[in-house]
């Protein structure tokens, strides 16, 4: 029974490699949108895109939230940092952000001049979520841009889940973006406009088997933000979502997940080469700084009209996908 465990556990590894170029994802941004992009992001005299925009983005003391959070300041938007800054959470098995990232976040978007509020608070958390939003419209004036990206991942065969692990990926991944749609959408609505950017997964546009539990959550964040585009596009709200595959952030690069991934070598230079080897365009893992360039297409006036719509990061690999 014990070497057909073993067997089953390498299948499912040697599964997640196969389809691992959907994770490695966080987008392919197309060399077409760079230059406008870095253009509006400096060396301009120009009004920036951003000016006077407030951005609010969750899960941005560091990784994919920080990094898009740095790319608005860049273009010109007010800046809300909200995150949880707990290092540890009961049943997440890796280290979250501290309040010292948090603290170094501000700063680093305060020296790009860019004016940054940074909260404490659990996406969890409807009431801190409302008190955030708020405080952000009193300092700021509005809420334009909302980027629904806090979010904790999983490894593991599907059995093997506690009820409490399942509850605490769900309550994170699926009930922390409705709850903050559920705090954007009334000032959105009164303002009559409003951008609601969400972030999945290259693993919520196919099945996993290493990363059961996460998956599902992503692909539930996709069905959300496109009920969310029907609902609110009549106010003149978009919804859309950017689905990156493999960055190097903390979500993976950490004892637990590189041990998942890569038992072997449990390094991020191993999964990184894995990636090299199997992706369609020939690179590894994404930085997070690629993707923030990818989000900050939905909030740019090329997708004032936009709504309902994936943006796929994969490397490539979406091109095996049917639809």
């Amino acid at each position: 029974m014990k070497d057909e465990r073993t067997k089953n556990n390498q299948s499912s590894r040697r599964d997640f490699i196969s389809q691992a170029g959907m994770l490695t994802a966080a987008v392919a941004v197309s060399s077409a949108f760079r230059p406008s992009v870095a253009h509006a992001s400096v060396n301009t005299t120009d009004k920036k895109e951003l000016s006077g925009k407030t951005a609010f983005i969750t899960g941005a003391a560091r990784g994919i939230g920080l990094a898009t959070a740095e790319v608005m300041a860049q273009n010109g938007a007010n800046i809300v940092i909200y995150d949880i800054a707990t290092a540890e959470i009961p049943h997440v098995k890796y280290a979250m952000s501290s309040e010292e990232d948090l603290k170094r976040a501000k700063l680093g978007i305060e020296k790009l001049g860019g004016k940054c509020l940074a909260v404490k608070g659990d996406v969890r958390n409807r009431s801190e979520l409302d008190q955030a939003m708020q405080k952000a419209v009193k300092m700021f004036g509005s809420l334009d841009i909302v980027v629904c990206n806090a979010g904790v991942t999983q490894a593991g065969d599907i059995e093997q889940f506690t009820s409490e692990e399942i509850s605490t990926v769900y309550d994170i991944n699926v009930a922390g973006v409705i709850k903050t749609t559920q705090a954007a959408a009334p000032i959105m609505k009164k303002q009559k406009s409003g951008r609601i950017i969400f972030i999945s997964s290259g693993l919520g546009r196919v099945g996993n088997p290493l990363f059961p539990i996460y998956t599902s959550t992503k692909w539930a964040v996709i069905g959300f933000a496109k009920s969310a585009a029907l609902s609110y596009a009549r106010y003149n709200i978009t919804c859309n979502t950017v689905s990156p595959g493999l960055v190097n952030t903390k979500l993976v690069d950490n004892k637990y997940i590189l041990n998942a991934m890569s038992p072997n070598n449990p390094t991020l230079e191993a999964v990184d080469k894995v990636m090299q080897n199997i992706n369609p365009f020939p690179m590894g893992m994404y930085q997070p700084e690629e993707i923030a360039r990818a989000v900050m297409l939905f909030a740019s006036n090329v997708t004032a009209k936009v709504t309902g719509e994936v943006f796929d990061i994969s490397s490539g690999a979406t091109a095996n996908n049917i639809g």
